[in-house]
């Protein structure tokens, strides 16, 4: 963890003393719309992100990704999973005018059920050599461990009495219903996850779903067929870059922020740079595309 942190401070550092940061600023984000994925922060460092981004740039809805800018760049705020956490994060949201966008998995929140990644079962499989099993493998793999899915114990999602109370100042979208990777599932369960998880949410919200979230990013061909057929308007996905009119609606591209990022470490994040180079390593290509399973 110290080797880590000493090389994201090295490198936060190159990139303020040489001013790619301002740079990149102007010549690539522009007055386009930034996405930023977040999972479960802390109020406190959400606090000084948000402070941190409101000296240069205009916070905007997630709709809106598409709008026309003013000549200054634009940030989107969204959060994945709807994490238990995300309601104390409500305060920050209003003091600093933010709409930001939350993507629940419908089976996940509202009631007494655990994200399968929290579980100790995925950390004993290992989650990350999970995520890369056919869904069929991951469930049975999970199952050895003790985890079922859908069993109803110790609740890790937002509370239904949480959404209510957040509702007036947040948008809530779809991020399927157990959260697999959709790429790994097969036709049946993808769909159903897709159209199935938009119905509940909607059933649970009384208001239609019209955003998605592809699940760690991972989407081909089939995933963007199933979103459209489902009535959504637009989809994100993991892979890095802006946004603006001419951007694919079921390609939003994003910048993913770390939950505990410093506030110099985050102005690094915003570059785009600590990304690609992370998915430079594991995908081994230079689209900025996020590693699909």
């Amino acid at each position: 963890m110290i080797a880590k942190r000493t090389l994201q401070r090295v490198l936060a550092r190159g990139i303020t003393t040489f001013r790619f940061d301002r740079a990149l600023r102007q010549l690539l984000w522009r007055d386009r719309v930034a996405v930023l994925l977040y999972h479960d922060p802390r109020p406190d460092t959400l606090d000084d992100h948000l402070t941190y981004l409101k000296s240069f740039c205009d916070f905007v809805p997630l709709s809106q990704v598409a709008s026309p800018g003013n000549g200054r760049p634009r940030a989107a705020i969204t959060l994945d999973d709807g994490a238990v956490g995300n309601a104390d994060l409500l305060p920050v949201f209003i003091k600093h005018n933010v709409r930001p966008t939350l993507f629940l998995c419908s089976q996940f929140v509202g009631r007494p059920t655990m994200h399968w990644w929290l579980h100790p079962a995925a950390k004993l499989a290992g989650i990350e050599r999970l995520k890369r099993l056919s869904n069929v493998e991951r469930l049975a793999e999970l199952g050895k461990y003790g985890y079922q899915q859908a069993h109803e114990g110790e609740g890790t999602g937002l509370t239904t009495a949480q959404i209510e109370t957040m509702r007036p100042f947040v948008d809530f979208q779809a991020h399927t219903r157990f959260h697999p990777i959709l790429t790994r599932c097969d036709d049946r369960d993808c769909e159903e996850e897709i159209s199935v998880g938009k119905s509940e949410l909607e059933s649970m919200l009384g208001t239609e779903c019209e955003h998605f979230a592809y699940p760690n990013g991972n989407f081909t061909e089939r995933e963007i067929r199933f979103v459209k057929a489902a009535g959504f308007k637009t989809a994100r996905t993991c892979n890095l870059g802006w946004n603006d009119s001419r951007s694919d609606p079921y390609r939003l591209k994003t910048i993913v922020i770390d939950d505990d990022a410093a506030v110099w470490w985050f102005a690094a994040q915003l570059t785009g740079i600590p990304v690609f180079l992370r998915y430079l390593r594991h995908a081994h290509n230079f689209s900025g595309n996020s590693p699909q399973f």
